[in-house]
C-alpha cells in the first residue's frame, strides 16, 4: 500500500499543517512497513524546517520541488510528474488553496480506483477561511468543489473541526474524526529542576493565536512571581507590534518573545514550565496543546480550539477568547498552588496518555485506508 503525502510545505512557518503531516506520514510508514512512502511538497527558504526534527524510517522519503511565482500561489512545474512517478495507492493531501489542491484533482480523476484522502487542517473553519476570503472562493470554484466531490475520504482531526465541515453546503463521499497523532516516545522529559512559575506558548506569532489579547490581559495583573516566555516565528512586521505592546503596557521584564523552539530544545522549555498557554481564536487540532500536556502542564486556553476536555476533566482553564476571561484565568494561574498545578498537570498527561499516541492515531487511519479499498 504506496502512501503519498502531498502538502505546501514542511516549512516550521507551517506550523501544525507541517507538524500533522509528518507525525501522520511516519506513523503509517511503520503500519505499511513493507511499501514505499513518498511527502511531496515545495521547497522553502529557511534553514530550518519540520523534517530535521525526526528520524524518518527508512521507507520514507522527502521530495521537495522548485517553486515559482507569487507568494500566495506558487507553481510547481515537476509537481505532477513527481505524483505521477511515484504511482501510489493512496494519495493524501494536507491542506487546501493551492496547487496541490489542484494536482491531487488530477490524480483522483485518472485514478479512480485509488484513495484520494483530504485534510482541510482547518483551513475551512470560520475565521481562517476569512483570511483572503475572495481568493478562496475563488479557489472554490475553480478547484476545491471539484476535489471535494472527487475525495473519497475527508479526515477532520477534531470533532471541532467535523462539526464546522458537517454545516458546510458542500457535500463528502465519507467524513472520518482522527486526531492528530503525537510521537510520544520522541518528546523527552526533563523534569529535575523546582517549580518555577514559568508559564510558556509555543506557536506561530501570528495574529490568530491571540497573542495580543494576551499581552491587554496581562497589563495590570499581579504575576505573583510568574513569567510568561512565548516562542515561535513569525513575520518581522508583527514580532515588532507585540514587541511594542510589551513595552506601552509595561511587561518587560515579565513577558517575553523568544525565538522558535524545536527538538531537544523544545523539551527543554516544557520540562522547565509549570503552565502552558494558546489563547487562540482558531485550531483544528493544537498540537501545542497536546504536547504540553504530556509535560504534565495545566492548559489555558480558549473555546475556539477543540479541546473542551480541558474544563470536563479540570485541566487547567477552557475560556472565551477575550480579555476578561484571559484575564480572571491567568489570575486563577498565578495564585494557584504547586500541589494543586502539579496534581491538574497530571490528570492532562494521562488523557493524553490514552488516546493521542501516534501508532494509536495513525493505526486508526490505516484500518479507515484498508476498509475504502475493500469497498471500491
Amino acid at each position: 500500500m504506496k502512501i503519498l503525502f502531498l502538502t505546501e510545505s514542511l516549512s516550521t512557518k507551517m506550523g501544525g499543517l507541517a507538524t500533522g503531516t509528518i507525525h501522520l506520514a511516519i506513523g503509517l510508514a511503520k503500519h505499511f512497513n513493507l511499501d514505499e512512502h513518498q511527502i511531496i511538497t515545495q521547497e522553502d527558504n529557511e534553514n530550518i524546517s519540520y523534517e530535521e526534527e525526526y528520524d524518518l524510517p527508512k521507507n520514507l522519503s522527502i521530495i521537495k520541488i522548485p517553486k515559482i511565482g507569487p507568494k500566495i500561489y506558487p507553481i510547481s512545474f515537476s509537481m505532477r510528474k513527481k505524483i505521477k512517478s511515484f504511482n501510489a495507492d493512496v494519495l493524501y493531501l494536507k491542506g487546501l488553496w493551492r496547487q496541490t489542491s489542484q494536482e491531487a484533482y488530477i490524480w483522483k480523476k485518472t485514478n479512480p480506483n485509488k484513495i484520494l484522502i483530504v485534510c482541510p487542517a482547518g483551513m475551512l473553519q470560520p475565521i481562517p477561511f476569512k483570511n483572503k476570503k475572495i481568493l478562496k472562493l475563488i479557489s472554490i470554484f475553480l478547484i476545491e468543489k471539484k476535489l471535494f466531490k472527487k475525495c473519497d475520504i475527508l479526515h477532520a482531526v477534531s470533532e471541532l473541526e467535523r462539526k464546522c465541515i458537517k454545516e458546510l453546503k458542500y457535500k463528502f463521499k465519507k467524513i472520518v474524526y482522527i486526531p492528530e497523532g503525537i510521537p510520544l516516545n520522541k518528546l523527552k522529559i526533563n523534569k529535575e529542576n523546582k517549580f518555577s512559575k514559568k508559564l510558556v506558548s509555543i506557536s506561530r506569532i501570528a495574529p490568530i493565536k491571540g497573542l495580543e489579547i494576551l499581552l491587554d490581559a496581562c497589563k495590570n495583573i499581579d504575576f505573583n512571581g510568574w513569567e510568561i516566555l512565548i516562542y515561535g516565528n513569525g513575520s518581522e512586521e508583527y514580532i515588532n507590534k507585540l514587541q511594542k505592546i510589551i513595552l506601552q503596557n509595561k511587561l518587560n521584564g515579565k513577558v517575553k518573545l523568544n525565538e522558535a523552539v524545536f527538538n531537544e530544545e523544545k523539551c527543554k522549555v516544557l520540562s522547565e514550565a509549570s503552565a502552558f498557554i494558546l489563547p487562540s481564536y482558531s485550531e483544528s487540532f493544537g498540537i501545542a496543546i497536546a504536547e504540553a500536556m504530556f509535560f504534565g502542564l495545566p492548559i489555558i486556553t480558549t473555546t475556539k480550539t477543540p479541546w473542551s476536555i480541558i474544563k470536563r476533566e479540570k485541566l487547567g482553564w477552557f475560556v472565551n477568547p477575550e480579555k476578561e476571561s484571559i484575564l480572571r484565568a491567568l489570575q486563577k494561574l498565578f495564585n494557584s498552588s504547586e500541589n494543586n498545578l502539579v496534581r491538574t498537570g497530571n490528570r492532562a498527561k494521562l488523557h493524553i496518555l490514552k488516546k493521542y499516541d501516534l501508532m494509536f492515531t495513525s493505526k486508526q487511519m490505516k484500518e479507515v485506508i484498508i476498509s475504502s479499498f475493500q469497498s471500491i
